[in-house]
């Protein structure tokens, strides 16, 4: 059955189009602000001034098509051999950066090296060769942060991640293999080499989401060593530095024995650090069922309610902070399809697996017995709220709204309060 359900997902667009014959189209790539937005900023100029002023020259290099002879012949309009202020100005302008006086002042003093007013093609040349090689080098480091499998190329999974750090909202599937094929010149259709990414990266957006390689002068980021990401920050209160003392004994295990895939060079072992991972949920779910389960005892509360309550909590909270971060970066589908999917995921294949473990292991027991007489009225008040809950997201079109989310939680406190009677006053589950 869990199979069945991820292969009607993994061809939902498929179905979706034979039922309604209607293609699916997703929110991000109904955006106008999608990729070809994201082609035709080229160098976006950000609104501070100085920084402005620091992006010109980026912009202007990757802007001019041919050498730097065909680059002076566009700006110099008239054909005069030099480049005055209304030109300088005119080619920023057609160029759509829409530069201030003050801007248009600093640009060409910074051009013309003996200020008389004008740049003939020998300064324009020197500045454009220290530029070129300022953007080329600049790529090459790109280049390299892009490619954590350090093996000289950029894989599709590397470009997609790529291009959803920069600009995730409008990023889809259809975008990485457009940008795949805008790289493409020779060899595979698979993996980029660097000349291909520095054509196709010269003649993007990705300058403007680099903003410390043009603000910083290209100054490079030190990576922190684990020692010095687990020594405490600069901590603004009290409470911060006593959170800081509560969680270092599980950020000081996790970093030593959890690879950190976001360093450099790291990238490969991104399925070991997935089942190491997974191991550690395992042992922490152990101890957290181990401890609730005796402050339960403890304080008279049964089994059930324990379970309804602080075990699916614990277990629920990591599911709801990565549905919120997907969702906070504009992914709702992947949010809502994560929820539903972990708890499709804990019911055909979390309960199975333990239940065949204990069968299949050497004893006498050849089946798990259920001891909840009530479990029939737990599934049919499950499929209500089912059925609550698709109403309710019909009647708000199908959107995550705040109305939806009060709903919600009018109905999980409504679940809890019926599972709650129906075991101390019912005496039915």
């Amino acid at each position: 059955m869990y199979f069945g359900y991820v292969l009607i997902m993994a061809y939902n667009r498929v179905l979706f189009k034979k039922i309604t014959g209607e293609e699916l189209v997703d929110p991000t790539e109904a955006k106008p602000g999608g990729f070809i937005a994201f082609r035709a900023g080229v160098i976006e100029l950000l609104t501070t001034p100085n920084v402005r002023f620091r992006k010109l020259g980026v912009g202007f290099i990757t802007s001019m098509a041919g050498d730097v002879d065909e680059a002076f012949d566009q700006v110099d309009k008239d054909r005069d051999g030099h480049i005055d202020k209304d030109e300088l100005r005119q080619v920023l302008s057609d160029m759509n950066f829409e530069p201030s006086e003050e801007e248009v002042e600093s640009f060409m003093n910074e051009l013309d090296e003996d200020k008389n007013g004008r740049v003939d093609k020998k300064e324009f040349k020197v500045w454009f060769v220290s530029q070129s090689n300022y953007v080329k080098n600049n790529i090459k480091r790109v280049f390299d942060e892009v490619d954590t499998s350090r093996d000289g190329v950029i894989g599709r999974g590397e470009m997609s991640a790529l291009l959803k750090r920069l600009a995730p909202q409008v990023i889809s599937e259809d975008d990485i293999t457009e940008a795949m094929e805008s790289c493409y010149q020779s060899g595979s259709k698979d993996t980029i080499s660097f000349e291909e990414f520095s054509d196709w990266y010269s003649q993007s957006l990705l300058y403007e989401k680099q903003k410390d390689l043009v603000e910083n002068d290209g100054a490079v980021k030190q990576e922190e060593s684990i020692l010095e990401s687990l020594s405490p920050k600069e901590v603004d209160s009290c409470m911060s530095y006593i959170r800081w003392l509560i969680l270092i004994p599980l950020h000081a295990t996790f970093a030593f024995t959890v690879p950190d895939v976001r360093r450099a060079g790291m990238g490969g072992y991104c399925y070991a650090a997935f089942v190491i991972s997974i191991c550690w949920i395992g042992v922490c779910s152990y101890f957290m069922v181990g401890w609730a389960t005796t402050i339960g005892e403890t304080l008279g509360i049964p089994v059930y309610i324990m379970g309804l309550t602080f075990l699916a909590a614990g277990t629920s909270v990591p599911d709801l902070l990565s549905s919120v971060i997907v969702a906070t970066r504009g992914f709702g589908d992947m949010a809502v399809s994560s929820s539903i999917g972990s708890n499709i995921f804990d019911i055909l294949v979390g309960l199975p697996v333990p239940w065949l473990a204990f069968t299949i292991y050497p004893n006498d027991e050849e089946f798990v017995y259920i001891a909840a007489d009530g479990v029939w009225l737990q599934i049919i008040i499950l499929l209500v709220m089912l059925v609550l809950i698709i109403v309710s997201v019909h009647l708000q079109g199908w959107k995550l709204t705040k109305t939806l989310g009060y709903f919600m939680f009018f109905f999980y406190f409504l679940f809890l309060a019926q599972a709650v009677l129906c075991e101390y006053v019912f005496d039915v589950c």
